[in-house]
């Protein structure tokens, strides 16, 4: 029995820049767009610090995750740019 050629998925990554006060831990996180609103300017270390975080959603199972985590499933073919380049699962049944 042959299977047809499934296409590869193309993932896009989305990057989020989170500002983290370092010096007061009651402070929520917040993301960039939104620090700058509320403050009127950009965060200045050494009290703040800007962290950049890819993430994506699996098209596996809907779950978001880092990208770093693609690296385990054994779907993971590539990282190209800003996607993530997986093989589908294979459908058994019917």
């Amino acid at each position: 029995m042959r299977y047809p050629l499934e296409m590869p998925r193309m993932t896009p990554i989305r990057k989020l820049q989170i500002v983290v006060d370092v010096e007061d831990p009651m402070m929520p996180a917040l993301p960039l767009s939104d620090f700058m609103r509320a403050f009127g300017k950009e965060p200045e270390p050494p009290r703040y610090r800007v962290l950049s975080i890819e993430v994506l959603v699996c098209p596996e199972d809907g779950n978001v995750v880092l990208v770093s985590e693609c690296a385990r499933c054994p779907r993971f073919l590539r990282r190209s740019g800003d996607h993530v380049i997986c093989v589908p699962s294979r459908v058994v049944g019917e």
